[in-house]
């Protein structure tokens, strides 16, 4: 049977919570799951492969010499045969009644179909704001569709969940995730955004992103930071050239985020003056004029600290 819908799902040895997303995705002829396994312990991963629950789900390996979620993702795009794709990280489940509000859109001829998201703490079940950032970023535009939240929808919501997108326009125009450790849906996502012309944006929500022990780091190594470095630059002078300088400068793009990165994990000084002078010599602005006014760097100060301490508990370290 032709699949309308292909759901590509990297992951990396949380099996308990893979089996409860894979729970939450309804058994149908139209639907493609492929799990591509990034690397996991090996006696975990060949069980549920063998349960007979999961036979109608495509498990595949990561056998290449990289590894990563992007590498695992344009594994699972070379497999897929549905007219639609989604993507969902292996901690995260589908809402109830997911698919009913998906498959209305198998027969429409749009790029990408966006959809609400929304975040729990999974000990707890209370609702989190892991989603909140790209909430507000659809809402802003379901309710004021104007050249500015249309912009900031295009090129601010780096993640690839909550998107339903028609493969063919990712084949078409060659879009693929990096090969990197971290960050490998900026460029996706941006390219996504930049191509694509007939989207709608839905208050409908199909998807849970979760928050658990051990889902965050405390710990930045410098290879990691290197990589979310490389791909902001490359978001940078991607924006740069395919827009005009109007909407280039609305995006309000700054550097000074990454420096903060440096101090908050430690990094040292020099590496500190080493991405500075990176910043510079790839022409990238540091700092925002209004983080001169004392009352809004203030807020943001107080927002980033109340936040660390809600989230505190969900922090691991990084090998």
């Amino acid at each position: 049977m032709k699949k309308d819908l292909s759901i590509i799902i990297p992951h990396y040895n949380i099996f308990e919570l893979l089996r409860k997303l894979l729970d939450s995705i309804p058994k149908k002829d139209n639907i493609e799951i492929i799990v591509i396994d990034d690397k996991s312990d090996k006696k975990g991963f060949e069980e549920i492969v063998k349960e007979k629950k999961y036979e109608h789900v495509i498990f595949l390996k990561n056998d290449t010499n990289k590894k990563g979620a992007g590498t695992c993702r344009n594994i699972g795009l070379e497999k897929a045969t549905g007219k639609w794709v989604l993507f969902a990280d292996a901690d995260d489940f589908f809402m109830e009644g997911f698919y009913e509000k998906v498959a209305k859109y198998f027969d429409s001829d749009y790029d990408v179909i966006f959809f609400t998201p929304t975040s729990i703490y999974i000990d707890n079940q209370e609702i989190a704001d892991k989603h909140i950032q790209a909430e507000l970023l659809l809402l802003n535009y379901i309710n004021n569709p104007n050249a500015l939240n249309e912009l900031l929808l295009r090129y601010k919501f780096p993640p690839p969940w909550s998107k339903m997108i028609r493969r063919d326009f990712i084949c078409e125009n060659d879009i693929m995730f990096e090969d990197v450790i971290a960050s490998n849906d900026v460029m996706f996502s941006t390219k996504v955004g930049y191509h694509m012309e007939k989207f709608i944006v839905l208050n409908e929500i199909i998807y849970c992103i979760t928050m658990r022990h051990g889902s965050l780091t405390t710990n930045m190594n410098e290879q990691v930071f290197d990589a979310r470095l490389n791909e902001f630059i490359k978001y940078y002078h991607f924006l740069e050239t395919k827009l005009d300088k109007t909407n280039f400068e609305l995006l309000n793009l700054r550097g000074y985020h990454y420096l903060s990165l440096i101090l908050k994990y430690k990094l040292g000084i020099k590496k500190f003056i080493s991405v500075f002078f990176v910043l510079r010599k790839n022409r990238i602005k540091i700092f925002e004029l209004r983080l001169l006014n004392p009352f809004y760097t203030f807020r943001k100060i107080s927002g980033i600290l109340k936040q660390w301490r809600k989230d505190k508990k969900y922090f691991t370290k990084e090998p």
